[in-house]
C-alpha cells in the first residue's frame, strides 16, 4: 500500500485526471491574487446574512410575537437548507461550472435578502430558505473549487475561506443593531441590508463569466463508488456535524443570553463580535498549521477542549468574565470550524472526491446541527433557564473531540 500524501496535496493518475486539470486551468500566477480575493468575497457572504437574525433575534420576536422555539425554527432553518442542498451542489457544478454556480447562488442570496425587505413572518421565512440554499451549494463548490485552483496552498486558503466566514459573521453581529439604529431601519431593513454584500459580489464574479466559458474539470478515470460507506469519511462528516450543532447554537442564543443577564441589545452584539473575532485568528492559523503536519488530531481536540471551557465558564459566571468566554468560545469555535472545511479538501486526493466529501460533511453536518438551536430554545422554555442548555453543549463537544481525532489521524477518503 502506497503510503499516504502529504495533507493538502493531489495525486495524478493521467493526463486526464482531475489533477491534471486544477493544474491546467488554474489562473495565472498574475492574476492570482485578484483571483483569491473573489473567492474569499464569496466565503464573506455566506454568514452576515444569517448571523443578522441572531443579532436582531430578540427585536424580531417583540416585533412578531415569536416564542423562543420559534425564533429558534427561523434560526435552523438555513441549516436544514444547507443539509438538504447540499448534495445538489456537486450535480450543479459538473453541469455548469464552477464559476456560472457560484454566480447563479450569488443571485439567489441577493434575491432571499431582497424579499426579507417586507416585515413580515412569511417574507421573513421565505427568504431565509432562499439564502439557505443559496450558501448550501456555495459552501460546497468553494471547497471544490480551492482544490482546484489552489491545490499547493490548500491549508491557506481554507483558512483565508474559514476566516471569511466567521469574520463576514463577526461584522454582521457588531454592526447590524447600530446600522439599523443609524439609518432608522426596521428589523427588515436592518436584515436586508447584508444583501448589498451578495451585489458587491455578483459584480465582481459577473466579469469571469464574459472572459470565456466556465471551465469544467474532467472526471477521473477509474471506477466511481460512494463516500458513504467510508469510515474515514464518516469521522470528517461527523466532526463537521458536532462542530456546527455547537457554533450554530452558540452564535444564535449568545446575544439573548447575554441580554437576558442585563446587558443592553448592543452590548450583546458587541461580545457575539468578540467571539467571532476571536474565532477569525484561529480560523487562519488552525489549518496552516495542519497542512504542516502529517496528523492533526491534537488540533481537533485542542479546539473542543476550548468550547467546553468556555461552555462551562458561561454557566458558571455568565457576567464574572463575560468577554473571556465570549474570546476562549471564539478561539474554538474558530479551530473546529476551520479544521473541519480544510478536513473536505485534505482527506480527498482529487477535486471530484473533495466536493463530494464536501457535500456528504455539510448535507450530515448542517442537518444535526439544525436540531441545536431549536432544542436549545426549547429547553430554555421549559426549564427557564440556560444551564441545561449550555451543559448538553459540554457534553457534545467530547464526540466532537473523538471524531476530529479520528479524522485528523491522517490519509485519504476511498470511495466504495
Amino acid at each position: 500500500m502506497n503510503s499516504p500524501a502529504e495533507p493538502g496535496a493531489t495525486t495524478s493518475s493521467g493526463p486526464d485526471s482531475l489533477t491534471a486539470a486544477a493544474t491546467s486551468t488554474a489562473p495565472p500566477a498574475r492574476r492570482l491574487l485578484p483571483y483569491a480575493l473573489a473567492v474569499l468575497l464569496v466565503g464573506l457572504n455566506m454568514r452576515p446574512v444569517i448571523v443578522a437574525v441572531s443579532a436582531l433575534l430578540d427585536d424580531i420576536r417583540h416585533a412578531t410575537g415569536l416564542s423562543n422555539g420559534a425564533a429558534g425554527v427561523l434560526s435552523t432553518l438555513p441549516l436544514i437548507c444547507f443539509g438538504v442542498f447540499a448534495p445538489l451542489a456537486p450535480r450543479l457544478a459538473r453541469r455548469h461550472g464552477m464559476e456560472r454556480t457560484l454566480v447563479a447562488v450569488l443571485l439567489l442570496l441577493l434575491a432571499g435578502a431582497a424579499v426579507r425587505l417586507v416585515p413580515a413572518l412569511p417574507p421573513l421565512f421565505a427568504g431565509t430558505f432562499l439564502i439557505g440554499a443559496a450558501v448550501a451549494v456555495a459552501n460546497v463548490v468553494v471547497t471544490a473549487l480551492i482544490k482546484r485552483d489552489f491545490h499547493r496552498h490548500v491549508g491557506l486558503m481554507s483558512g483565508l475561506h474559514s476566516a471569511m466566514l466567521v469574520g463576514g459573521g463577526a461584522v454582521a453581529a457588531a454592526a447590524t443593531v447600530p446600522l439599523r439604529d443609524g439609518l432608522g431601519l426596521d428589523w427588515s431593513g436592518g436584515l436586508a441590508l447584508w444583501g448589498l454584500l451578495a451585489l458587491v459580489a455578483v459584480l465582481v464574479w459577473a466579469p469571469r463569466l464574459r472572459r470565456g466559458p466556465a471551465r469544467r474539470p474532467r472526471a477521473a478515470p477509474g471506477p466511481g463508488g460512494s463516500l458513504w460507506r467510508d469510515r474515514l469519511a464518516w469521522a470528517v462528516a461527523l466532526f463537521y456535524a458536532f462542530q456546527s450543532l455547537i457554533y450554530y447554537t452558540a452564535t444564535t442564543w449568545l446575544p439573548s443570553f447575554y441580554i437576558s443577564h442585563g446587558y443592553s441589545e448592543g452590548r450583546a452584539g458587541v461580545l457575539l463580535a468578540v467571539c467571532m473575532g476571536f474565532a477569525m485568528l484561529t480560523s487562519l492559523l488552525v489549518p496552516v498549521a495542519a497542512q504542516r503536519s502529517r496528523r492533526q488530531s491534537h488540533l481537533a481536540v485542542l479546539g473542543s477542549a476550548l468550547c467546553a471551557v468556555a461552555l462551562i465558564g458561561l454557566a458558571a459566571a455568565p457576567t464574572g468574565a463575560a468577554t473571556l468566554w465570549a474570546a476562549l468560545l471564539g478561539l474554538g469555535l474558530g479551530a473546529v470550524l476551520s479544521l473541519g472545511i480544510a478536513f473536505m479538501s485534505m482527506r480527498a486526493r482529487t477535486i471530484e472526491e473533495a466536493g463530494l466529501l464536501s457535500a456528504m460533511s455539510q448535507c450530515v453536518g448542517y442537518l444535526v446541527a439544525a436540531v441545536g438551536p431549536t432544542l436549545f430554545g426549547a429547553v430554555r422554555d421549559l426549564s427557564g433557564h440556560w444551564t441545561a442548555g449550555l451543559v448538553g453543549l459540554v457534553v457534545i463537544a467530547v464526540p466532537m473531540a473523538v471524531t476530529g481525532a479520528l479524522a485528523g489521524r491522517g490519509g485519504h477518503v476511498r470511495p466504495h
